[in-house]
């Protein structure tokens, strides 16, 4: 880690640290904006060290861009997840229409995103982008406080013309499309797992895992010998993401046939 890194984790270190003392102290509701995969590995083992205690939420369950949020003593996580899903909290969720869709060139993620730097709205108040297969519409995940003013301003995305509109995060109708992947490994390691499920040598995987580019449940992994549990989500960065489901049986040769769900 360089001295810019250096600089950059302490500051991140002091700003959660910041938050929960306001949440404690002042007994009310802090967060941060929306956080990276490695950002939210570094505030987990932040808050384990330091026993901080947060709850990470994005405006769904599945998502990869999340909001750290402190509570206060008279709310619980749920009541938070329940707030927040339906629009009542701080993140809010923008669906941009495709006016006449049927005649418009469709949109896509870097499209939305590229639209939204142009607002000057900064990356971190920006969560999760999903779009269905038509690309006739997206839901953008929002800090609330940004999404009256994409409202009013955001009429182009890409070359097409747009219509946004706020509605609830649990509006969003895009759900995401899984595909069952099963195969044979020496040992259920993460590397073997990363090698099967996107094809490459189990070296290359370990690579991605000496360049804390794997993430097991939202944490880095740091040891190509990890062993997830069923049910992990494990997110490779520039690959894609797979739910490691569990394994099936042992073949006679003593390779361990597993069963994953990745996400398309």
């Amino acid at each position: 880690m360089n001295h810019r890194d250096k600089e950059d984790a302490q500051l991140f270190a002091g700003r959660i640290r910041d938050l929960a003392r306001q949440a404690g102290t002042n007994d009310y509701l802090t967060h941060t904006g929306f956080l990276t995969l490695p950002e939210q590995s570094g505030a987990v083992s932040l808050m384990k060290a330091e026993g901080l205690r947060g709850v990470f939420f994005g405006g769904r369950e599945e998502a990869d861009r999340r909001v750290l949020f402190f509570l206060p003593s008279y709310m619980e996580e749920e009541d938070l997840v329940r707030q927040e899903s339906d629009g009542e909290g701080s993140i809010a969720c923008i669906r941009i229409t495709v006016r006449g869709a049927r005649f418009s060139r469709q949109i896509g993620h870097r499209d939305c995103l590229g639209a939204l730097m142009h607002l000057g709205i900064g990356r971190d108040q920006v969560g999760d982008i999903l779009l269905p297969e038509d690309g006739s519409c997206a839901y953008v995940y929002v800090l609330e406080r940004v999404a009256e003013y994409i409202c009013a301003e955001l009429r182009t995305v890409g070359r097409s013309a747009v219509d946004p509109q706020i509605v609830p995060p649990s509006a969003c109708t895009v759900k995401p499309v899984l595909v069952q992947k099963s195969g044979s490994i020496a040992s259920v390691r993460i590397d073997s797992l990363i090698a099967m499920v996107f094809p490459m040598s189990r070296s290359a995987a370990q690579e991605l895992v000496a360049r804390e580019d794997v993430f097991a449940d939202g944490r880095t992994v740091t040891s190509a010998s990890y062993v997830p549990p069923e049910g992990c989500r494990i997110s490779v960065r520039g690959f894609g993401k797979f739910l490691y489901e569990g394994t099936e049986k042992t073949t006679r040769k003593g390779r361990v046939v597993v069963r994953t769900s990745v996400y398309s």
